[in-house]
């Protein structure tokens, strides 16, 4: 079992990161939703892509919860953005990737967000455990450890929250292929 250690903006999280990345030949992938609702329910399109989706708040923030909320697609989109990039360096690394686990669990502070105190409404912590199947030799393997860490590098929802000031925790477990 890999753990990354938290990392915190008040540690001197930005230390030796480069702000902007200057590739020979950089790319931009271009995004672009829309949002249209009524109270706390909104329907998100991706222009000129065929789907949508929905979100809707918590009873307690008035909502009915008749959609996963804003909050659970941003802890969903740090699960899913972990294994989309850790497929990427799985191939690039010449890993052969199974099946994955992700789960993420968070906690959200409601005192500045929901009752208007001075603050920031930021998450307190987040915790990543990602378990995945691969043709490599266990946690201590160190192409896994190199694997893992360059997911968390590149993964632009792990920069995201770990940039963000709270306290971020990962741990990686490789899993034998099935």
């Amino acid at each position: 079992m890999l753990r990354i250690r938290p990392h915190s903006l008040a540690k001197g999280l930005y230390a030796g990161i480069r702000c902007f990345s200057s590739p020979t030949r950089r790319q931009l992938i271009p995004v672009h939703i829309s949002g249209q609702g009524n109270g706390t329910v909104q329907t998100i399109t991706v222009p000129g892509k065929p789907f949508k989706f929905s979100t809707d708040a918590y009873t307690m923030m008035d909502g009915n919860e008749s959609h996963p909320s804003p909050i659970i697609y941003s802890l969903a989109s740090l699960s899913s953005c972990n294994q989309v990039t850790g497929s990427v360096v799985a191939n690039e690394l010449g890993i052969v990737i199974g099946g994955w686990l992700v789960t993420v669990e968070g906690k959200l502070p409601t005192a500045v967000f929901l009752e208007g105190e001075k603050g920031n409404p930021n998450w307190e912590s987040v915790a990543l455990k990602v378990q995945v199947q691969s043709n490599l030799m266990g946690d201590h393997d160190p192409k896994f450890q190199h694997f893992a860490a360059e997911v968390e590098r590149r993964c632009p929802m792990t920069a995201l929250f770990k940039r963000s000031g709270m306290q971020y925790t990962s741990e990686w477990i490789n899993k034998p292929l099935q």
